[in-house]
């Protein structure tokens, strides 16, 4: 399923979820990755606008990324270089033994068709890091959504304040395979712009995630709430570490 907010409105992605919402999590995973040898190799899976990617790279890492979206990979592109950034789908990635690192934040991951396949996709993930490779996800877990709205807003591109709305809902949907519904509005007056767009985000089970990782091969497996390392218990977007044993 093609989504409009990774298409057409690409450009105005980060206009839209500024980069400064994220620097939390990034400064984890950036902390993460610093214990690997340097210059670790990094993969950014579903890289998006290139936000981390740049982020990684300009701490010293050798990140390249990975996107499905021809405009988002584009954008990317323009920011960090044709080189860095490549489309592709992460069900179809085939490496061996290439990175010391796959990171996939913001939910990317979700968007596998279901439990079965995020099975394969790990596997794939696990085959293309080197013994002692280091796997970070920022999954959903729908069992911790509220079906709560609420809404953001933000300086417009003058500079307007709450030019920019975003609203937002998760939703759990009931059934065997663990599916959270997100329903997202983003308008900007200045652009007479107006994007809804509902997404079914698969494999929302950050436990069930964990259990396919061991399977694929995993293990030092962490899970955590949030970018301060406190165990898991409420997060709606907990983070997933896990590591291809050395030799």
């Amino acid at each position: 399923m093609e989504h409009r907010l990774f298409r057409e409105a690409a450009a105005r992605y980060d206009l839209h979820t500024p980069p400064h919402h994220y620097q939390h999590d990034h400064r984890f995973v950036l902390e993460e990755l610093s214990r690997l040898p340097s210059p670790a190799r990094v993969l950014d899976v579903g890289c998006g606008t290139g936000v981390f990617l740049e982020r990684a790279r300009a701490a010293g890492l050798d990140a390249l990324g990975l996107d499905a979206a021809p405009e988002m990979v584009a954008f990317a592109q323009e920011r960090l270089g044709p080189e860095v950034v490549r489309l592709g789908r992460m069900q179809d990635l085939d490496e061996r033994e290439a990175q010391d690192a796959i990171v996939s934040l913001c939910w990317s991951f979700n968007y596998c068709a279901s439990l079965a396949e995020a099975g394969e996709i790990l596997a794939r993930f696990f085959r293309a890091l080197r013994p002692g490779g280091l796997l970070i996800l920022q999954t959903a877990h729908a069992a911790n959504a509220t079906g709560r709205l609420q809404e953001d807003s933000e300086p417009g591109p003058d500079g307007e304040p709450d030019d920019i709305r975003f609203l937002y809902r998760f939703t759990p949907e009931p059934g065997e395979e663990p599916r959270l519904i997100a329903q997202y509005v983003y308008a900007c007056r200045s652009l007479n712009e107006l994007v809804f767009e509902e997404h079914v985000l698969e494999a929302a089970d950050v436990l069930r995630l964990g259990e396919l990782a061991r399977k694929a091969g995993f293990d030092e497996i962490r899970i955590y709430d949030n970018w301060r390392r406190e165990p898991f218990s409420r997060s709606l977007s907990p983070f997933l570490l896990a590591v291809r044993p050395a030799r």
